[in-house]
């Protein structure tokens, strides 16, 4: 019974929980360290994230290595980092860390990266998150710079130069808006390239609509 119990342990799963499961432990981090910085809040906060970060990087190597990748799998943990960028970036907001328009940026990014990788999967017939590289640096850019505003609000806004606070914002979203120009054009050429295919037939030799 152990033995089988541990089978059906799926540790990428785990692992992609531990982020939702940390994320509020992190702001409550970041929140305290606010009241008053310490060496020892500053850590506590850089700790957790790259803890978080590191639950990211490994849950899906675990599961390719363990045979358990899916759909499900992948759609789970796309969930958790929207979870994690979103509740951390409306809290710095709160905080004045940060500025409204990051969080509606990266919102509206992950709505188009859903969006039309549903209609990609209509025309191919199965569920799947189609992602490109250029979105895959625009999720680490946005993991790397919530952390960064993390630390600056733990600190109490002072571990950023204004200068570089603010080109820190505008390069942000200047990438964002360009990741959002290229999936546009990645999806309208895929588009285009999956409609001119034959249509999908169903078992009785109707073409799917």
């Amino acid at each position: 019974m152990f033995l089988e119990t541990k089978r059906r342990l799926n540790l990428a799963h785990v692992l992609t929980s531990a982020r939702l499961i940390l994320t509020p432990v992190f702001l409550c981090a970041v929140g305290i360290s606010a009241q008053q910085p310490t060496p020892w809040g500053a850590a506590s906060v850089a700790g957790l994230f790259l803890l978080i970060c590191a639950t990211d990087y490994y849950d899906g190597p675990v599961a390719r290595a363990r045979g358990l990748a899916s759909d499900l799998g992948k759609v789970f943990d796309n969930l958790a980092d929207i979870t994690f960028l979103l509740l951390s970036l409306s809290y710095l907001v709160y905080r004045g860390a940060a500025p409204w328009w990051i969080p509606a940026a990266v919102a509206m990014a992950f709505g188009q990266y859903t969006l039309d990788s549903w209609l990609l999967s209509r025309i191919g017939g199965s569920v799947a998150l189609v992602s490109n590289p250029v979105g895959h640096w625009a999720g680490v850019l946005n993991f790397l710079f919530t952390g960064i505003i993390a630390l600056h609000a733990a600190l109490q806004q002072q571990l950023l130069a204004p200068l570089l606070y603010h080109g820190l914002l505008a390069f942000w979203l200047a990438y964002l808006l360009v990741a959002m120009a290229v999936r546009l054009r990645f999806f309208l050429k895929r588009w285009q390239s999956a409609r001119a295919l034959p249509p999908v037939r169903e078992p009785g030799g109707y073409p799917r609509s």
